[in-house]
């Protein structure tokens, strides 16, 4: 049996928590503050931010869009059209495409949907989202977090470990399996692409910027592998081995600069 995920653990912390405060301050639609907790949840701190936050922008958009069109013609179905196209394409400027769903359901739900005054259902949907979001945001920045220096840490050293392996094996001659190494960059690709878009781990920015230069240096090394893989070494040996000496100068270069960058840090 799988154990529980631990976004699993999170969204359900944040729906309780949205529909306890919805309650607290008796809220008339807890289900509105929920619903924005569950679907703000998100992988990392900074996903949930952009989904709140397209989830806020397009509340008020729509709210501001349906209140003003209400008060010309509620419930007509032909300005209910004109507020989508000036809905959409005012999340087109401010590139919010995110948020054009969201917006078109308060705008058209003011306009035709609900027996509230426009006013009163527009600020509180808006409350509602705005609160729904914040919970969930917060959840996912303090509840076992993603971004973290200990998991960054087992990816770098996974990396690492193969890649001197691997450079190992060219030096001793031995046939040298791609495939891990190989997998283990796949991996830390998708990972890097997410600490680069974490706003909250900037602190770590120079951390980041370290494993991003190691996985160049292994991507290139890999690249020479795979090129002498393709190659015949008893009908092309100056080729073949060109290339794996190519590899193992890569690997060595880095290391060099990096003994250079940590001299220079230490004169600092």
């Amino acid at each position: 049996m799988n154990l529980i995920g631990l976004r699993t653990i999170k969204t359900a912390i944040a729906v309780t928590l949205s529909i306890l405060v919805a309650r607290l301050f008796n809220f008339e639609y807890p289900f509105f503050v929920a619903m924005t907790a569950l679907i703000s949840m998100d992988k990392t701190m900074g996903d949930s931010f952009k989904t709140g936050r397209n989830r806020i922008m397009g509340t008020l958009f729509g709210a501001l869009i349906g209140i003003s069109l209400s008060y010309i013609d509620r419930g007509n179905a032909f300005l209910c059209g004109l507020g989508m196209i000036i809905l959409i394409e005012l999340c087109n400027i401010f590139n919010l495409k995110g948020s054009i769903t969201i917006g078109g359901i308060v705008m058209i739900a003011i306009m035709v949907h609900t027996d509230k005054t426009p006013i009163f259902y527009g600020f509180h949907r808006t409350l509602d989202t705005l609160i729904g979001a914040s919970l969930s945001f917060v959840v996912n920045a303090t509840v076992f977090p993603y971004s973290t220096v200990k998991r960054l840490d087992r990816i770098a050293i996974g990396l690492w470990d193969e890649t001197e392996k691997c450079v190992m094996d060219l030096r001793n001659h031995k046939c040298v399996d791609t495939e891990e190494i190989e997998a283990k960059l796949t991996a830390i690709e998708g990972e890097l692409n997410l600490y680069n878009h974490e706003f909250l781990f900037k602190n770590k920015k120079q951390y980041v910027n370290e494993l991003t230069e190691h996985y160049k240096m292994a991507k290139r090394l890999l690249l020479e592998l795979k090129v002498a893989n393709t190659v015949d070494p008893t009908a092309a040996k100056d080729v073949y081995e060109y290339h794996i000496e190519k590899a193992i100068e890569i690997y060595n270069s880095y290391i060099e600069q990096q003994v250079i960058e940590s001299n220079i840090q230490e004169i600092k």
